[in-house]
């Protein structure tokens, strides 16, 4: 512990007239912009990649299909690991739109 400090006590630390640290204050701003940035990127996947269609590899027919829900056979709201029925909103199975088996 005492090397790292000896460490950055010997940088050459950018000081302002009374002698505090200005790399503090350049760390702080850069934290907040990281965050912001990370804020933004996880709204947009939630509201607009997360509400795109994907297909998905049928094993049994083969083919690219849309993933519809085990209940109604309506189209699928997909998120991680779960699917939510768009037409009564429970959540369900993902199966083939054309053979009508489990994806997954």
């Amino acid at each position: 512990m005492d090397g790292a400090c000896a460490f950055v006590s010997l940088l050459p630390l950018q000081t302002d007239g009374e002698g505090n640290d200005m790399v503090c204050t350049y760390l702080i701003i850069l934290g907040i912009l990281l965050l912001v940035l990370y804020i933004s990127l996880f709204i947009y996947n939630r509201l607009v990649v997360g509400k795109k269609v994907r297909q998905h590899p049928c094993k049994y027919c083969g083919h690219m299909v849309n993933a519809v829900s085990q209940c109604c056979s309506a189209p699928v709201e997909e998120r991680f690991m779960a699917g939510r029925c768009s037409k009564c909103g429970k959540s369900t199975r993902t199966v083939c739109a054309t053979c009508k088996r489990e994806l997954y």
